[in-house]
């Protein structure tokens, strides 16, 4: 009985972690953090989330960038040496 009740606990805690696992906050950069990362200003770093070059989240009157965002962008606007563009 004892072995039976620990399996049940085993596989209980296990569908727990599965459905806690679904529900992790993704990681954001605030405004700051992300205008370091660029090395720009906080006002450029603003700019071109309001522009919809960055993609960003508003939570009341703070934003929130995905680093794979900050990422994108970065490979979109990379210009090799000698690109014209």
């Amino acid at each position: 009985m004892e072995n039976e009740i620990a399996l049940a606990v085993a596989i209980g805690d296990r569908i727990a972690e599965r459905i806690e696992s679904r529900f992790t906050v993704m990681p954001t950069l605030t405004l700051d953090q992300a205008a370091e990362t660029l090395g720009v200003s906080n006002e450029k770093m603003r700019q071109l989330c309001n522009d919809g070059k960055i993609p960003f989240i508003r939570v009341d009157k703070f934003y929130r960038i995905k680093p794979g965002d900050i990422n994108r962008y970065l490979e979109q606007n990379y210009h090799k040496q000698g690109a014209r563009g």
